[in-house]
């Protein structure tokens, strides 16, 4: 054997995860976490055998997905940073964040059930979260962000407006940009008032959300 003909099942392996991945994301986008592995399969011309190979159970496929989706959030919001206008980058990057829900409704469901970030691997988890509180504290600093609000309180936020998304794919398309617009005008400092409760921390989200799935 070649070391070219050696390589090219690699290759071929390659590319058939891409298409079982593209074939997901597109039919979780329309259909939720209600698509089947069958459906992918047929979706991405390759047998049901050649998704288990890469991804074992529904779960771990779910979970290719949303992290392929995820490091796009993750890159814009690392941009983000670094734009003179600290308060619109935290408004861009939040509705960023709830357009991706917007366009992928497993991703809206799997959030809205999590009340946490999506399942993701601990380091894009870990970035995403970096990336949010730096972004958080440019517009707190620039005093375009109310100064009470910390990341966690961002993330539980994306969290409701998950859920209106998983409705709005039912009901009205328009619920999303309805709750987008409400959340970051509760969150201008000009008309802040006291916020009840203790600050959380990412741990706490943790704690929060393995406490709701019964772990």
């Amino acid at each position: 054997m070649t070391q070219a003909s050696a390589r090219r099942p690699r290759a071929d392996a390659q590319r058939n995860r891409e298409r079982v991945l593209e074939a997901a994301e597109h039919l979780f986008a329309a259909m939720g976490l209600a698509a089947q592995t069958d459906d992918v399969a047929r979706e991405a011309g390759v047998g049901v055998g050649t998704v288990y190979r890469h991804f074992p159970t529904k779960r771990l496929l779910v979970e290719a997905v949303i992290a392929r989706r995820t490091e796009s959030l993750l890159a814009a919001a690392r941009a983000a940073i670094h734009d003179p206008d600290p308060g619109e980058a935290f408004r861009r990057t939040f509705t960023r964040g709830a357009e991706l829900l917007g366009r992928n409704r497993a991703i809206a469901e799997d959030v809205a059930g999590g009340m946490n970030l999506p399942a993701l691997p601990p380091g894009i988890k870990q970035a995403l979260f970096a990336a949010l509180s730096e972004l958080a504290t440019r517009a707190q600093s620039a005093g375009q962000l109310r100064a009470d609000v910390c990341p966690a309180d961002v993330v539980m936020l994306v969290s409701c407006v998950a859920h209106s998304v998983e409705l709005a794919h039912r009901f009205d398309p328009g619920l999303r940009r309805r709750f987008v617009a409400l959340v970051l005008d509760g969150l201008r400092p000009d008309v802040a008032t006291p916020l009840p409760g203790h600050r959380l921390d990412l741990d706490d989200l943790h704690r929060l959300a393995a406490r709701r799935g019964g772990h």
